[in-house]
């Protein structure tokens, strides 16, 4: 067995991944000292997932070439914890089981005058793009991570890279980082073997680390939900038909390339030195065994052309084995080895701006909206076969969600009012006493670049996002908090219940972990953001 777990001081790989300087400071508590928030016990864990355990075997997908190994070396200086003990195995928390399979659905034409026979003739295309974003952005979320790792020397497939600073301004690789968890993050090359995760024992804090496959499914999550107690789990690709090493808890990959996102809580400023060490005992090993990755050769651009993304999907897909519904897109060029027409080619380039447009409202396009907060539908982070355009929304605007059962994302866009959130006004955003979470709350100020993906405010405060965990956030005398958000700091004690916003728009999501049942049985509410006078 090789151990290939590394920890790159300063280099963040995961939901929230950017390459700051290897000697950045450790960020300065913006207000007085840490006050540490109580942690409710978790819910109970949900049945188990049969994404989640052996499964029968699949086909074996066909063998690809492989070209030069991609070595699997140590990093200096980044030894990892040892193993915890995985006897008796842990339960496995799993993403809820998909729905039944449906046809792929498209987001209405972004053009509401535009005639019935124009929408009838992208609707096809509409259908293509909802299914092929999720993979452009899964691929090219990778290609960004690893390209940054085998720059350094490191290899950059079936290795568990930990980042130990929180996420902050600079954070641009991953749309949506948080601002509350260190991230440890792998990804993964199944063709070739199994991998071997070893989870340390974490009573009493959140941390999650969960797999998701090509098409952004989260298809298995072990960690508090399931009691915290640690394991070792083999994370198996659809073509392996071996046997696991005793107390080990199989974790199968429909896909064979795939994404392991660790998360460890952070309780403020003063608790990043216990949590990095917490996150470092996360480890990932490969058999002697196991075949080398195949790389990648397509490489994404952000904003992409037709030839871009046909190319980067449809070698992804080739890669994997293909869902049936993805199978009707072949005459676009939507498939492995799809011959590149000319005139598909063609439209694709003229649909793609407009196509982009219809989904580049991220979270605040999926779920119900109430009272300007849009509560996600479902089956965010685990859609199955259906709703492709939902999670393409996502795939754009929340990379890495997890299912509600996990984590809530709430998204407020607009005020009370209905107008949009911009720095010209100020705003009250009150929350009221004893949220309905298990485990941790934020709420956290994001704007969005021109390709629909949201990054943090850069402002002088570098204060990104307040929760349960501020230091001296103040409660009012019931235990609800208000929540003031404006450019300038307010005076006084108020600006400890400040979230500093940027000059133009601007968008706000509010983060429940392990929210309770009041959360997703839809009983619970939060107000309005409020329009207020600014606080001098």
């Amino acid at each position: 067995m090789r151990r290939v777990t590394t920890v790159l001081p300063g280099l963040l790989l995961g939901l929230a991944l950017a390459a700051p300087a290897w000697s950045d400071p450790p960020k300065v508590p913006l207000f007085g000292r840490h006050k540490k928030a109580a942690v409710a016990p978790p819910p109970a864990a949900a049945p188990a997932d049969p994404a989640a355990a052996e499964a029968p075997a699949a086909a074996s997908p066909p063998v690809r070439p492989a070209d030069a190994p991609i070595g699997t070396v140590d990093v200096p200086g980044s030894a990892a914890a040892a193993p915890a003990d995985p006897a008796p195995p842990p339960a496995v928390s799993p993403a809820p089981a998909a729905p039944a399979a449906t046809a792929p659905a498209g987001p209405a034409p972004a053009d509401p005058v535009a005639p019935a026979a124009q929408a009838d003739k992208r609707a096809d295309l509409r259908a293509a793009y909802a299914f092929a974003l999720p993979v452009y952005e899964m691929m090219r979320t990778r290609q960004l991570q690893v390209s940054k790792v085998e720059a350094m020397g490191a290899p950059g497939v079936n290795h568990l890279y930990a980042r130990t600073a929180l996420a902050d301004a600079t954070t641009r690789d991953v749309t949506t980082p948080n601002n509350d968890t260190l991230y440890s993050s792998a990804w993964l090359d199944l063709a070739g073997g199994p991998v071997i995760l070893d989870t340390p024992a974490i009573p009493g804090r959140y941390h999650s680390a969960a797999l998701m496959d090509l098409y952004t499914d989260n298809v298995a999550i072990v960690g508090t939900r399931g009691g915290g107690r640690g394991g070792r789990y083999l994370i198996a690709g659809p073509g392996w038909t071996g046997t696991p090493p005793p107390q080990t808890t199989v974790l199968r990959s429909p896909t064979n390339d795939a994404w392991l996102l660790v998360r460890v809580l952070v309780n403020g400023p003063d608790d990043l030195a216990a949590a990095t060490g917490l996150i470092r005992g996360f480890s990932l090993s490969v058999t002697d065994s196991h075949a080398p990755p195949v790389p990648v050769r397509s490489v994404p651009t952000a904003i992409p052309d037709a030839a871009t993304f046909l190319a980067v999907v449809d070698e992804a897909l080739a890669r994997n084995p293909l869902p049936d519904r993805a199978r009707a897109f072949a005459a676009l060029n939507l498939a492995p080895g799809a011959p590149a027409s000319p005139e598909t080619i063609a439209r694709w380039d003229a649909a793609l701006p407009a196509l982009r447009a219809e989904v580049k409202g991220g979270l605040a396009e999926t779920g119900t909206t109430v009272d300007g907060w849009t509560y996600p539908g479902e089956g965010i982070g685990q859609y199955g076969d259906r709703d492709d355009a939902a999670r393409a929304c996502v795939a754009l605007g929340g990379l890495g969600a997890l299912p509600r059962t996990e984590a809530v994302y709430l998204t407020a866009k607009a005020d009370a009012a209905g107008a949009p959130l911009t720095g010209a006004k100020a705003y009250t955003v009150h929350l009221p006493p004893k949220l309905p979470v298990g485990a941790f709350w934020s709420l956290t100020m994001y704007e969005q670049d021109a390709g629909g993906r949201l990054f943090f405010v850069d402002t002088p405060s570098k204060r990104f996002a307040v929760g349960d965990r501020t230091p001296e956030l103040r409660p009012n005398a019931d235990g609800s908090y208000d929540i003031f958000v404006q450019p300038a700091a307010p005076s006084g004690e108020r600006v400890v219940n400040w979230l500093p916003s940027p000059k133009g728009r601007f968008v706000l999501i509010f983060r429940a972990y392990l929210p309770g049942p009041a959360f997703l049985n839809g009983s619970f509410r939060l107000p309005p953001v409020a329009a207020s006078e600014v606080i001098p």
